[in-house]
């Protein structure tokens, strides 16, 4: 269902969203297994893209969000929120600044209108993430063990 999200013209970064989500609640592990993981799958599955460009740019914004995810500790709602919003505009700016420098092709963004709607909606995705990456947490994640 929310792979055909779609306002207007324009379509949420899905990946991005839930990967600042994952980050900031899980941390630095989990944030840059689904940097890594999810650019690769980004970059086979969409056909006029240079492979490893998404993974290149998801690294380094995700890693952004855990910095902030650092100075806000414990992570809430409406940081991670706010934290997809402000990255989505580096994130689409640091895109095409890698496919430009890799392909060499002229520097075609998204209008600013645009820009702001995307971002609206990776806020959304990524603060509803939120609940879902902690209870998965609670539920699948480490159990505690005593330190001997």
């Amino acid at each position: 269902m929310l792979t055909h999200l779609q306002v207007g013209s324009v379509r949420p970064d899905l990946v991005f969203a839930m990967g600042i989500a994952v980050a900031m609640v899980l941390g630095f592990e989990s944030g840059m297994t689904w940097a890594f993981v999810g650019g690769l799958s980004l970059g086979l599955l969409q056909p006029g893209q240079v492979l490893g460009a998404s993974a290149l740019t998801l690294l380094l914004l995700i890693g952004a969000s855990l910095l902030v995810a650092r100075v806000l500790w414990p992570p809430r709602l409406v940081f991670v929120a706010g934290t997809a919003f402000v990255l989505t505009f580096g994130y689409h700016l640091t895109l095409q600044a890698v496919d430009v420098l890799a392909t060499g092709a002229a520097f075609a963004g998204l209008s600013v209108t645009e820009l702001l709607v995307v971002a609206a909606l990776n806020a959304i995705i990524a603060g509803a993430s939120v609940p879902v990456v902690r209870a998965l947490d609670l539920r699948f994640g480490e159990q505690e063990r005593l330190a001997w």
